[in-house]
């Protein structure tokens, strides 16, 4: 299972180990925690590249399967994050993004250690289910991730540290 000798539940992975994604080798450098209230709990992994790349990894396992998205942070100014939440709908990367999900939950990094923070995440789809998502953080504070939805087969070559 995943091309390893061992097999490694996806949403239990620890700081350390790497991964082969996307034709990259990826360090799990912290380990977050979303808690979604009635729609569940998900776990995030902030990895980085041997090349300094940093990207998210956010990992459900729901009903005996996985819910896996890829995404890497972007910068999008705060107005046009907040007229897409409003309107259901945003123009990115020469695509139509469409608001179809959005959540209230918490965030708490765990390798941080840091407290529980609030916040509403709006994932907005395009036809190539490229994924842009908002996670307003309340003050004005927004971050944005642009990602898909990746397969666990896609995710190789796990390797504790």
């Amino acid at each position: 299972m995943f091309g390893n000798k061992e097999e490694f539940r996806l949403d239990k992975l620890k700081e350390g180990y790497t991964l082969k994604l996307k034709k990259e080798t990826w360090t799990i450098s912290e380990i977050a925690e979303y808690d979604w209230g009635g729609d569940g709990r998900s776990i995030e992994y902030i990895m980085t590249s041997k090349g300094g790349e940093e990207a998210y990894l956010e990992v459900e396992f729901l009903k005996g399967d996985y819910e896996i998205y890829y995404s890497q942070a972007i910068s999008i100014e705060s107005h046009i994050l907040e007229d897409a939440i409003k309107t259901k709908e945003t123009f990115i990367f020469d695509n139509l993004f469409k608001l179809e999900e959005q959540y209230k939950g918490a965030y708490k990094n765990l390798t941080k250690r840091g407290s529980w923070e609030n916040l509403q995440s709006y994932m907005f789809y395009n036809n190539d289910d490229e994924i842009l998502t908002i996670e307003d953080w309340g003050e004005n504070k927004y971050e944005v991730f642009y990602g898909e939805e990746v397969k666990a087969k896609n995710i190789k070559n796990i390797t504790p540290n």
